[in-house]
């Protein structure tokens, strides 16, 4: 029942925010399609435990931002050997609860977001994540974000979430990425699935080629390195860098 009531929170925060939206003045909004691909990533695929597995992940993105909070949502199809293939997407909008004039601290917001994967080997899941967060000045970047989520996950038992997001550019280089660390979980009599605590660190550096070949907006290539202790709360660490082309429109 509290996955159902979980939910349709979700949903009805959602609905909320698409009719919020219509009213609401827009800042910014962004979308692209990233290609990326290495051969060192662990616990994908038919392969277990260290060995390594080819992956090509195709990833659509948006990014967009009102007077009433934010959106984020992307969905990654990952192709790869044995005719793997695997699916997963992540809905995530935030709703402003107070600005402020200058200082460290631009805002403070709430956050939820819905997390949904499947696999060609029959897994799924649908987790559902929900918390308060910062958006940050920082010197020299171009943004910044701490956010703490209460996961309520479907497989595994639920944990705590902090997420920490930032980029930074000069000229047509840029540094972006994100921080994840998730606490360890035992059985709460509601999953039966224990995990370890997980960190993982995947930062992105590219280079804009848009201006390079004409095209109007950024084209980016670059490097994703994933640096993941602990794996899906596994008792394996990723350590791994995957070449990426990223197109905005």
């Amino acid at each position: 029942m509290k996955k159902q009531l979980l939910a349709l929170a979700v949903i009805s925060a959602a609905t909320a925010v698409t009719a919020t939206s219509a009213n609401a003045e827009r800042y910014f909004a962004d979308n692209s399609v990233t290609v990326l691909g290495g051969g060192e990533f662990k616990l994908d695929g038919n392969v277990y435990g260290n060995d390594d597995y080819q992956q090509t992940t195709y990833t659509i993105e948006h990014v967009s931002g009102y007077s009433w909070g934010g959106l984020f949502f992307f969905l990654d199809r990952d192709e790869g050997e044995d005719d793997w293939e695997a699916s997963y997407s992540e809905f995530s909008p935030k709703v402003f609860l107070t600005k402020f004039d200058g200082g460290l601290v631009k805002n403070i917001h709430a956050d939820f977001t819905l997390e949904s994967g499947t696999n060609s080997g029959g897994f799924s899941q649908d987790n559902f994540l929900y918390g308060v967060g910062v958006d940050l000045n920082i010197p020299g970047m171009n943004y910044a974000s701490a956010t703490y989520y209460y996961a309520v996950n479907d497989e595994t038992d639920n944990d705590h979430q902090i997420t920490l997001v930032y980029g930074a550019s000069w000229g047509q280089v840029a540094l972006e990425g994100y921080i994840d660390y998730s606490t360890g979980g035992s059985d709460n009599g509601d999953n039966f699935v224990s995990h370890a605590a997980s960190f993982n660190f995947n930062p992105q550096l590219t280079y804009d080629l848009g201006p390079v070949v004409g095209y109007d907006n950024k084209l980016k290539v670059g490097i994703e390195y994933s640096s993941w202790h602990n794996k899906y709360g596994s008792q394996y660490d990723e350590d791994t860098v995957a070449a990426m082309v990223k197109m905005h429109f």
